[in-house]
């Protein structure tokens, strides 16, 4: 492919969920693709995620099917560490059957998504062990330089390469990676005996356990997350999970019983980092998506789904676009701006602001915070505003493209 000059050429740079998406999207709309990823090969590592209805059918429309591992769920519930139902929301009936899904999300782990994925991505069109160190843009192509020291030219750079994302960097400049004041705790195990047909988020007054229920290598599991407050160093216990256990010691059950059925290998702790958002991700010949343009908080539990769905609405925009045309690039570009800076910055904005009302607050602020989700509905109708109804209008587009 590198060697292919038709003016159609599109560097992607990093290979995780994203960059894969954007290089399934556009090599349907007729782009001569590249993917660089800077490991020198490609395996399909990660814990467990959540993805949803709108999520598997972008993959369908790559030829991806991932029934076999959805687990699909339309209930989710907030209850307090004592079991008391505070919030319950679910999507509409009538989307989920437009969409021919059974649940609206599902726990999932992403190295078999990523696996499939890669399945289906076009012999050639990844190239491993080409980090970006720079890239150089004239009015008529941009040039793409690596660490080993090869540069290629390109009409179109995107990056998907991380939080950490030299392409951001060099388009926006560099901007502060903020401490968010909360660490999530990540595992998953086999185990059974549990509700099934619901994904639960317990909170007590400082810390929250999450779970939903995923399929495995065939076998029902769960995953679950624990969210706590912690600074910016706060050095990792050396024992993990009787520290977990000591934290959710009041936690009524299923809590412990999926505490114990997981192993120390399968649990990992991510102290979370954010950046400002942008108003724009766009600019001449470059963009950017996933984690690059919006780096996604825990309480939003859909970073690798927003990824793949900013890669589906780049192909979307960009086919039929002459790349050899600026302006042409940009018509698309912005439409592709237009479509995700808003959206994408609400949910991550708002999943900030969840975390930091369940984990940051000051002590008489929890008492309020407890007495009004107890005795409410003020949270549930927030969700309802600023998560469900945005969610259900873009999987009917999908569903319909």
């Amino acid at each position: 492919m590198l060697a292919n000059q038709k003016r159609k050429r599109v560097a992607i740079i990093g290979a995780g969920p994203g960059g894969l998406s954007a290089g399934l999207a556009l090599h349907q709309a007729g782009f001569d693709v590249t993917i660089f990823e800077r490991h020198p090969e490609i395996r399909p590592l990660g814990g467990a995620i959540i993805m949803n209805a709108i999520g598997i059918n972008i993959l369908r429309s790559y030829g991806i099917t991932i029934d076999d591992t959805f687990s699909g769920v339309n209930k989710v519930i907030f209850r307090s560490h004592k079991g008391k139902q505070r919030v319950f929301f679910r999507m509409e009936e009538q989307y989920l059957e437009q969409a021919h899904v059974n649940g609206w999300q599902s726990g999932m782990m992403r190295s078999e998504l990523y696996e499939k994925m890669l399945a289906v991505i076009p012999e050639g069109m990844i190239v491993t062990a080409h980090k970006l160190l720079r890239y150089e843009e004239t009015e008529d192509k941009i040039t793409a330089f690596f660490d080993n020291g090869k540069q290629y030219d390109f009409d179109l750079i995107i990056g998907a390469d991380g939080v950490n994302s030299n392409v951001r960097q060099q388009l926006w400049d560099s901007s502060e990676l903020k401490h968010l004041g909360i660490a999530v705790w990540l595992g998953w195990a086999e185990v059974g005996g549990i509700a099934r047909d619901e994904i639960v988020l317990r909170h007590s007054e400082l810390y929250q356990f999450g779970y939903a229920p995923l399929i495995y290598k065939g076998k029902e599991c769960f995953e679950w997350w624990f969210v706590e407050a912690c600074t910016e160093h706060q050095p990792e216990p050396p024992n993990p999970h009787v520290y977990l256990k000591e934290k959710l010691k009041d936690f009524e059950e299923p809590v412990q019983t999926i505490l114990n059925a997981s192993e120390e290998s399968h649990t990992f702790r991510w102290v979370i980092k954010y950046r400002e958002p942008l108003e724009k991700w766009s600019k001449g010949r470059a963009t950017l998506l996933g984690d690059a343009a919006h780096p996604t908080s825990p309480y939003a539990a859909y970073g690798a789904g927003m990824a793949i769905e900013d890669g589906f609405f780049l192909g979307k925009y960009l086919k039929g676009k002459n790349l050899s045309d600026i302006g042409s690039i940009q018509e698309g570009l912005n439409q592709y701006d237009k479509e995700r800076v808003k959206y994408c910055n609400d949910t991550t904005s708002f999943a900030r602001k969840i975390g930091r009302v369940f984990h940051n607050a000051p002590k008489p602020f929890r008492m309020i915070r407890d007495f009004a989700l107890n005795n409410t509905k003020f949270m549930e109708q927030q969700i309802a505003k600023s998560y469900l109804s945005e969610a259900q209008n873009l999987l009917q587009r999908i569903v319909q493209e």
